[in-house]
């Protein structure tokens, strides 16, 4: 039934990356794996104010612990560095006001 379907695309039956043989599992976990570590280095930040919303307990306490010890490492070595430029432009963006307008708490939005 799948070699029935009509694509508007022509579409190769053998996948360019996959030249070396590589089962499409192994090759999809692969590329998800530098995926989740790429996102992990770049966003450290996010993931320990994930785990300081976490409800307390001894788990949560190692979460929390490892996604600190992360972002900080992360944040020294310069991974840090493209989030916090845009964050600070961000912030900036945020305290422009223009003439007459009301200040707005608005230091818990995102």
């Amino acid at each position: 039934m799948a070699d029935q379907f009509d694509s508007p695309v022509d579409v190769a039956m053998e996948v360019a990356a996959n030249d070396h043989h590589v089962p499409g599992l192994t090759y999809m976990v692969m590329t998800v794996g530098v995926a989740l570590f790429t996102v992990a280095m770049l966003n450290a930040h996010a993931l320990a104010a994930w785990a300081d919303g976490l409800e307390p307990g001894v788990r949560t306490a190692r979460i929390a612990t490892v996604a600190h010890g992360l972002a900080d490492r992360t944040a020294a070595r310069g991974f840090d560095a493209p989030r916090a430029a845009i964050k600070s432009t961000w912030d900036r963006a945020k305290a422009r006001r223009w003439r007459g307008q009301i200040a707005e708490d608005v230091s818990d939005q995102r």
